[in-house]
């Protein structure tokens, strides 16, 4: 009869960071992190475990048996003090398809919630809404890219049939090449006339400014999402936290400001698809192999993802969008990248899904979070 286990031992972490890999062994799509991320995440390096607390189970067999199934459940103390809405969160969810090791999954992380007070729960965010989160629902012919989750078609029913019920929809787009931007020059002229009059300047993050780049890109990250479904604003240690992760990877000229002033109030961020590199490294390890695996192929990175892109209110309608989707399709010509993926997007932003269609984005991923009361799910 299967069981489910607290992680409590490294042994037990070692096994909850490795299932995943066995799980999808001979899923060429799914495409892991590194070791050294994931153990960063899942433990208190990560500053959001400072403030909100994290338990992680795994499903066995049998005592002895192999693992099936793992789950964390997540208490947001962020999340609980913007919004007051008793809700908890889970992640990390991954499973074999079995509808009995999936409930019981969902059963303990209920359980821990409920001791705290939690009277729903939400996910998967992995930890956060700022991390990967969602099912993925369609798209499963696609690699997934870079802090992007990757499943088997049957979580969904899995989920459904324990009672969830889908929360929100999140979209990702295809762009090859490059933004169809032709047919709005007559847009893009009056964008760019805004930005002369406003004295606002588009500009890539420059090495010698990191410091208070990163400090004014939260400030506008926060201010840009407030408002959003779920959002939840990072303090200073979070978003460097963040930004610390992506610095190795990303080139300085992919992460542009419109700037006024001083002030950031537009901004759009793209990052090399560095899983291309990670799926030549299927056990998650750096060493021995795994770095100069990472040396030989991080130069040929064909692909990105443009992962955040906000406007403040008093600038949105002007078209600096368009702008910024010009200069960041430019900067990656130059890095010699000539597709991205664009996303999240949810599916309740009209403006920006409107968008991504008028210049050839094609929706080709899908992902789902999910709710459940705990009063119908746990007694």
């Amino acid at each position: 009869m299967a069981i489910i286990i607290e992680v409590n031992t490294k042994k037990e972490l070692r096994q909850f960071i490795d299932f995943p890999r066995r799980l999808y062994e001979h899923q060429p799509n799914y495409i892991s992190d590194l070791d050294i991320t994931l153990k960063g995440r899942l433990s208190r390096r990560n500053p959001f475990l400072k403030h909100s607390e994290m338990a992680l189970f795994l499903a066995k067999e049998s005592k002895e048996g192999k693992i099936v199934g793992r789950i964390a459940a997540i208490w947001n103390k962020t999340h609980l003090d913007k919004y007051n809405d008793s809700c908890g969160f889970f992640g990390f969810f991954d499973a074999i398809d079995d509808v009995q090791i999936c409930k019981m999954l969902l059963d303990q992380a209920c359980i821990w919630l409920r001791s705290k007070g939690i009277k729903a729960i939400i996910g998967p965010t992995n930890p956060t809404t700022n991390d990967s989160c969602g099912i993925l629902c369609k798209g499963f012919e696609y690699p997934n890219q870079i802090n992007m989750p990757y499943n088997y078609p049957y979580y969904d029913t899995l989920l459904k049939a324990v009672g969830c019920t889908g929360v929100i929809d999140l979209v990702a787009y295809e762009i090859f090449e490059k933004p169809q931007l032709e047919k709005y020059a007559n847009i893009m002229r009056r964008a760019e006339g805004h930005l002369h009059r406003n004295n606002i300047e588009i500009r890539a993050m420059s090495p010698k400014t990191y410091t208070s780049d990163i400090t004014k890109l939260r400030m506008a990250y926060n201010a840009c999402n407030e408002g959003s479904w779920g959002f939840m604003p990072l303090n200073q240690v979070e978003f460097e936290y963040l930004a610390s992760e992506l610095k190795s990877i990303m080139p300085y000229d992919l992460a542009l400001f419109a700037e006024v002033e001083g002030e950031i109030v537009g901004y759009i961020i793209a990052v090399p698809d560095f899983n291309q590199v990670l799926r030549k490294i299927r056990n998650g390890k750096l060493f021995p192999f795994g770095i100069f695996k990472i040396l030989k192929y991080r130069k040929s990175i064909q692909s990105a993802r443009v992962m955040l892109i906000g406007i403040k209110d008093t600038y949105r309608g002007t078209g600096m969008d368009l702008v910024l989707y010009q200069k960041i399709t430019e900067a990656l010509h130059q890095q010699h990248i000539f597709h991205c993926e664009a996303g999240y997007v949810m599916s309740t932003n009209k403006t920006m899904n409107s968008l991504l269609l008028k210049i050839g984005g094609s929706p080709t991923k899908h992902y789902r979070l999910y709710k459940k009361q705990l009063s119908e799910h746990v007694s």
